[in-house]
């Protein structure tokens, strides 16, 4: 099930984004399960995350049974600037005092990115299991050019044990490695396979610049990794700008906030 719910800005948005993946948590635990949560990077998530964190803590979520993971991350160090992990310590982790066993670090930045990813699955492997075979919620992005996670089209995936490939929704596998040629760096991401599992997928779209590449995903594209990711409930939720003008074209399924 697709749906889209829009908002006046980011703050609206993020907070709707934090209660939707707060109840998530708490329907995990109300069923027995170990919740297990794959987290977006970048900017627009921050606000989102610090207020999930107040919500656990007000909540006394057992937070030492929550399997935190990461959609994807930069060969970087996570003390670097541009990890996602390391924001999402800053702004979520951190404050809740998530224990380390529970953090699921990709433990970028030495070594060969490759291998980095393969190991990745036994993160994913142990999530499979916690959750009942699906995990509870991957938070996902946007990019301009429609990319999610670090599924850029076309960039070249890189799996343990394969030849290269370009980026598609049919990667084998739960995690890749992805070089980006233009920029000429590496990334590690999860794969379709893995977050299609997911019970619950939310986009967070904010800006005026994501216009183009939000209606062609809504629209399906298949050119578009935006495309490729739908749990068995999937929520857009973007700002007004995001959108952008005449979105009544989605009225048929979109509820406005």
């Amino acid at each position: 099930m697709k749906q889209v719910r829009v908002y006046a800005d980011l703050e609206a948005a993020s907070e709707a984004a934090s209660g939707l993946a707060h109840d998530a948590i708490r329907d995990a635990l109300a069923a027995g399960r170990g919740p297990v949560v794959a987290l977006s990077g970048g900017g627009t998530p921050r606000e989102t995350y610090r207020m999930l964190a107040r919500a656990i803590l007000d909540d006394a979520v057992p937070v030492d049974r929550i399997l935190w993971l990461f959609g994807d991350e930069r060969w970087v160090p996570r003390g670097h600037a541009r990890s996602n992990e390391g924001m999402a310590r800053e702004t979520l982790l951190g404050p809740i005092r998530a224990p380390a066993s529970t953090i699921a670090s990709w433990e970028p930045g030495e070594g060969d990115p490759v291998e980095a990813a393969g190991r990745y699955r036994e993160w994913t492997e142990r999530a499979r299991t916690r959750a009942a075979g699906r995990p509870d919620l991957i938070l996902l992005g946007l990019g301009a050019d429609g990319h999610t996670a670090s599924l850029f089209p076309g960039a070249t995936a890189h799996i343990r044990g394969l030849e290269a490939m370009p980026v598609a929704a049919g990667l084998p596998g739960d995690t890749a490695a992805v070089y980006l040629s233009g920029g000429r760096e590496w990334r590690l991401t999860l794969c379709p396979v893995f977050m299609n599992d997911a019970r619950r997928v939310i986009f967070l779209v904010a800006g005026a610049d994501k216009t183009a590449a939000l209606r062609r995903v809504l629209d399906g594209d298949p050119q578009l990794p935006g495309s490729w990711v739908r749990g068995g409930e999937t929520l857009f939720l973007a700002t007004a700008d995001a959108l952008g003008p005449g979105r009544e074209d989605y009225r048929g399924d979109a509820r406005f906030a």
